[in-house]
């Protein structure tokens, strides 16, 4: 799948877009698209028969969502700072087991444009995530890994709804950081976007595997020019 994307963005590269960034310029693009989301590591499901059981994670499709500012440092360089919303986590095969996991993300990329008025970019940066919610299934079963709600009474003997974290949702690290590297090309302010997140921080806390978010993310967006500074 790598090489084909490669491949696409090579012949895409050679077609005049009448696309470029220009020095001290500001862009924003808004951006709409899909995840596939996977993990390293494996699980294996100490209830099924020794040696029988593939416990190998598989991906997860989801959806995503985000906007990118971006600065011209120069014609073909540029740095730019987003927001983004997306589905991360993995399955067995089965289905039985499942983390789904929603993440708010903040990357930082360095944006290279290699052939003038070409449209093509290459990215490479730093990204923090932060879990918004988490959701555990084991044997079919789901489990809320976020907050469970409970009843407190005050001083004068009402009842007070409240959301109090459970025990699961602190064995999940809930920020996540990652690189992010990725190959866009823009046709006419369109922005079709292929971005690789390798994760570096454990999922779970305690996981002897360390597993770690991997995840494509495949965008599609509109760059809106703002002027300059």
């Amino acid at each position: 799948m790598k090489k084909l994307f490669v491949a696409i963005f090579a012949i895409m590269a050679t077609i005049h877009a009448n696309a470029q960034i220009e020095e001290g310029n500001w862009y924003i693009t808004p951006k709409l698209g899909v995840s596939v989301a996977d993990m390293t590591g494996t699980l294996v499901d100490p209830s099924k028969a020794e040696g029988t059981f593939d416990g190998t994670l598989h991906p997860l499709t989801g959806f995503t969502a985000g906007v990118d500012l971006e600065y011209a440092l120069a014609d073909q360089l540029s740095l730019s700072f987003g927001f983004n919303y997306a589905k991360q986590g993995a399955k067995t095969d089965d289905g039985l087991f499942k983390i789904k996991m929603d993440y708010a993300k903040i990357p930082l990329m360095l944006n290279f444009y290699p052939i003038p008025n070409a449209g093509l970019a290459v990215k490479a940066g730093v990204q923090v995530g932060f879990a918004s919610r988490k959701k555990l299934t084991v044997d079919g079963i789901e489990y809320n890994a976020d907050f469970d709600r409970k009843i407190l009474v005050n001083r004068w003997g009402r009842p007070i709804p409240v959301l109090v974290e459970n025990e699961l949702s602190r064995q999940f690290n809930k920020v996540d950081f990652s690189i992010p590297v990725a190959l866009s090309y823009e046709l006419y302010n369109f922005v079709l976007e292929a971005r690789y997140n390798i994760g570096l921080t454990k999922v779970m806390k305690d996981d002897p595997e360390s597993s770690k978010h991997m995840v494509w993310q495949f965008t599609l967006g509109y760059k809106i020019p703002l002027g300059d500074d």
